[in-house]
């Protein structure tokens, strides 16, 4: 027992004063608004990132040009004619392509493409490059 007297008492807790007490709370508060801005941030980012962008006049009708049905004559013609105007900005080739074309325009009953015009206008959109604005 005698041991026991000998030692000594363990310290009173130290309470911390009113002010590092604020200090504490206000602290512990700034951290958790930052977390939370930096949450909302980053998953407006991350869905801003996954969202496509829209596409330009351009790119949109090269992409119907591209899913022509030669088998409609007369479809296909002025929907080249349409299209192709869009995208090829006054380019020779596509004026030269169009008079070739004429033949299937302007008529009731028309005759189906040729190989030969099937292939010019296959060539053509082959060659177009639209410069892509979604970067």
């Amino acid at each position: 027992m005698e041991e026991l007297a000998k030692l000594k008492d363990i310290k009173p807790p130290i309470y911390l004063d009113l002010t590092m007490q604020k200090a504490f709370i206000y602290a512990s508060a700034g951290v958790g608004v930052l977390a939370i801005i930096a949450l909302i941030s980053g998953l407006y980012f991350w869905l801003f990132k996954k969202r496509k962008k829209a596409l330009s006049r351009e790119q949109k009708a090269l992409e119907m040009l591209k899913k022509i049905d030669f088998s409609n004559t007369k479809k296909a013609v002025y929907d080249f004619s349409r299209l192709g105007a869009i995208v090829a900005k006054d380019n020779e080739r596509f004026q030269e392509i169009l008079k070739q074309l004429e033949k299937y325009k302007y008529k009731k009953e028309v005759e189906p493409l040729s190989k030969e015009d099937i292939t010019l206008m296959k060539n053509f959109i082959k060659a177009i490059k639209v410069e892509d604005a979604r970067a």
